[in-house]
Protein backbone atom coordinates (compact mmCIF):
# COMPACT_ATOMS: atom_id res chain seq x y z
CA UNK A 1 0.00 0.00 0.00
CA UNK A 2 1.28 2.94 -0.98
CA UNK A 3 1.91 6.50 0.80
CA UNK A 4 -0.93 8.25 -0.75
CA UNK A 5 -3.39 5.06 -0.23
CA UNK A 6 -2.53 5.17 3.56
CA UNK A 7 -3.12 8.54 3.86
CA UNK A 8 -6.52 8.46 2.12
CA UNK A 9 -7.67 5.60 3.95
CA UNK A 10 -6.71 7.19 7.59
CA UNK A 11 -8.94 9.89 5.78
CA UNK A 12 -11.85 8.06 5.51
CA UNK A 13 -11.35 6.64 8.70
CA UNK A 14 -12.05 9.94 10.43
CA UNK A 15 -14.22 11.64 8.25
CA UNK A 16 -16.26 8.06 9.14
CA UNK A 17 -15.51 8.85 12.94
CA UNK A 18 -17.40 12.44 12.15
CA UNK A 19 -20.42 11.29 11.32
CA UNK A 20 -20.85 8.91 14.27
CA UNK A 21 -20.34 12.23 16.31
CA UNK A 22 -22.88 14.17 14.46
CA UNK A 23 -25.24 11.45 14.31
CA UNK A 24 -25.38 10.81 17.84
CA UNK A 25 -25.67 14.89 18.77
CA UNK A 26 -28.39 14.60 16.43
CA UNK A 27 -29.94 11.69 17.81
CA UNK A 28 -29.52 13.69 20.87
CA UNK A 29 -30.83 17.16 19.36
CA UNK A 30 -33.92 15.47 18.24
CA UNK A 31 -34.98 14.95 22.81
CA UNK A 32 -35.82 18.24 21.94
CA UNK A 33 -39.60 17.79 20.37
CA UNK A 34 -40.14 15.98 23.47
CA UNK A 35 -40.74 19.26 25.05
CA UNK A 36 -43.45 20.03 22.75
CA UNK A 37 -45.06 16.96 23.09
CA UNK A 38 -45.29 17.37 26.79
CA UNK A 39 -46.37 20.05 26.68
CA UNK A 40 -49.03 19.78 23.66
CA UNK A 41 -50.13 16.76 26.27
CA UNK A 42 -50.64 19.37 29.34
CA UNK A 43 -52.85 21.53 26.96
CA UNK A 44 -54.97 18.99 25.70
CA UNK A 45 -55.54 17.21 29.01
CA UNK A 46 -56.02 20.86 30.96
CA UNK A 47 -53.24 21.11 33.34
CA UNK A 48 -52.09 24.19 32.09
CA UNK A 49 -55.56 25.88 32.81
CA UNK A 50 -54.73 29.18 34.95
CA UNK A 51 -56.85 30.34 37.62
CA UNK A 52 -58.61 32.95 35.72
CA UNK A 53 -60.57 30.36 33.60
CA UNK A 54 -58.59 31.13 30.41
CA UNK A 55 -57.01 28.00 28.98
CA UNK A 56 -55.16 27.20 25.62
CA UNK A 57 -57.72 25.56 23.20
CA UNK A 58 -57.90 21.40 22.94
CA UNK A 59 -56.68 22.03 19.40
CA UNK A 60 -53.32 24.05 20.14
CA UNK A 61 -52.08 21.30 22.43
CA UNK A 62 -52.56 18.58 19.59
CA UNK A 63 -50.78 20.83 17.06
CA UNK A 64 -47.69 21.13 19.88
CA UNK A 65 -47.87 17.33 20.52
CA UNK A 66 -47.50 16.59 16.04
CA UNK A 67 -44.97 19.21 16.02
CA UNK A 68 -43.34 17.84 18.57
CA UNK A 69 -44.08 14.52 17.12
CA UNK A 70 -42.44 15.10 13.64
CA UNK A 71 -39.30 16.66 14.74
CA UNK A 72 -38.36 13.99 16.86
CA UNK A 73 -38.29 11.53 14.31
CA UNK A 74 -37.20 13.83 11.50
CA UNK A 75 -34.06 14.45 13.56
CA UNK A 76 -33.60 10.24 14.41
CA UNK A 77 -34.10 9.46 10.80
CA UNK A 78 -31.32 11.75 10.05
CA UNK A 79 -29.36 11.08 12.66
CA UNK A 80 -29.78 7.23 12.08
CA UNK A 81 -28.63 7.98 8.01
CA UNK A 82 -25.61 10.00 9.19
CA UNK A 83 -24.54 6.98 11.41
CA UNK A 84 -25.05 4.28 8.80
CA UNK A 85 -23.26 6.72 6.54
CA UNK A 86 -20.19 6.63 8.62
CA UNK A 87 -20.80 2.94 9.60
CA UNK A 88 -20.61 2.48 5.26
CA UNK A 89 -17.51 4.76 5.09
CA UNK A 90 -15.70 2.74 7.28
CA UNK A 91 -16.63 -0.67 5.71
CA UNK A 92 -16.01 1.25 2.09
CA UNK A 93 -19.03 0.47 0.78
CA UNK A 94 -22.40 2.18 -1.06
CA UNK A 95 -20.52 4.98 -1.94
CA UNK A 96 -23.75 6.51 -3.63
CA UNK A 97 -25.47 6.38 -0.50
CA UNK A 98 -22.99 8.23 1.19
CA UNK A 99 -22.75 10.86 -1.26
CA UNK A 100 -26.13 11.44 -1.33
CA UNK A 101 -26.27 11.72 2.95
CA UNK A 102 -23.64 14.06 2.62
CA UNK A 103 -25.09 16.42 0.48
CA UNK A 104 -28.43 16.37 2.79
CA UNK A 105 -25.69 17.11 5.20
CA UNK A 106 -24.49 20.21 3.63
CA UNK A 107 -28.18 21.92 4.34
CA UNK A 108 -27.29 21.53 8.47
CA UNK A 109 -25.43 24.40 9.41
CA UNK A 110 -22.93 24.66 10.73
CA UNK A 111 -22.02 21.00 11.68
CA UNK A 112 -23.46 18.98 9.22
CA UNK A 113 -21.66 21.32 6.61
CA UNK A 114 -18.41 20.94 7.64
CA UNK A 115 -18.95 16.74 7.57
CA UNK A 116 -20.44 16.77 4.81
CA UNK A 117 -17.89 19.06 2.51
CA UNK A 118 -15.32 16.69 3.68
CA UNK A 119 -17.60 13.42 3.21
CA UNK A 120 -17.96 14.73 -0.52
CA UNK A 121 -14.83 15.99 -1.12
CA UNK A 122 -12.96 12.52 0.16
CA UNK A 123 -15.63 10.71 -1.49
CA UNK A 124 -15.03 12.30 -4.78
CA UNK A 125 -11.07 11.21 -5.30
CA UNK A 126 -10.82 8.56 -7.57
CA UNK A 127 -8.32 6.73 -5.01
CA UNK A 128 -11.76 7.01 -3.06
CA UNK A 129 -14.05 5.30 -5.65
CA UNK A 130 -11.26 2.45 -6.10
CA UNK A 131 -11.01 1.95 -2.20
CA UNK A 132 -15.05 1.62 -2.59
CA UNK A 133 -15.45 -0.94 -5.46
CA UNK A 134 -13.10 -3.74 -3.68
Amino acid sequence: MSEVDRSNSDLISIVSIFHYVLGGFQMLFSLIGFVYVAMGILMVTGVLDSAKGESPPAELGWIFTGVGVVFVLIFLAIGFFTIRTGINMSRRKHRTFCIVIDAILCMMIPFGTIVGIFGLVLLSKSETAKEFEG
